[in-house]
């Protein structure tokens, strides 16, 4: 089994993330904005609810919520997307870069829609801003990041 690998997402990948959060805008979403987010997510979820969407559409407008959720954490918490690779191949997640702890919203976007959550965003992006705070101040303390140049 091999150790993952982190790595600035390359071209194609910014690209891909561009894309979905520029869809947003063009729909009226704001990643800045948890509620605006969070509200278009659940509408999605009630759109599936009462009609059929193409399972196509569906999975870029999932990708699209899991985009913005990403984007939102970026500047809540100061994270950054990476591509992470290993035995299971490439994802996209978003890396602190003051505890090298990862995060990936499109696992925890298509687990939410699997269970048919809505309105769980702002208590996940707390939560997880209460964890970070927790494995920051544990990196910290064990001198993660001392005599290093990393920014």
């Amino acid at each position: 089994m091999s150790q993952q690998q982190i790595s600035p997402l390359t071209e194609p990948e910014q690209q891909w993330v561009d894309v979905r959060r520029a869809y947003a805008a063009q729909e009226g979403v704001d990643h800045l904005d948890l509620d605006q987010v969070d509200g278009w997510h659940g509408r999605l979820i009630a759109r599936s609810r009462s009609e059929d969407v193409d399972p196509d559409e569906l999975g870029v407008l999932l990708e699209v919520a899991a985009v913005l959720l990403g984007e939102h954490l970026g500047a809540r918490h100061g994270l950054a997307w990476v591509s992470v690779t290993d035995d299971d191949g490439t994802d996209l997640g978003l890396r602190d870069p003051l505890s090298d702890a990862v995060v990936f919203p499109l696992s925890e976007v298509g687990a939410r829609w699997n269970a048919d959550e809505a309105g769980w965003m702002p208590g996940y992006v707390d939560a997880l801003g209460d964890q970070l705070q927790e494995v920051r101040a544990q990196r910290a303390a064990d001198g993660f990041g001392t005599g290093s140049a990393e920014g």
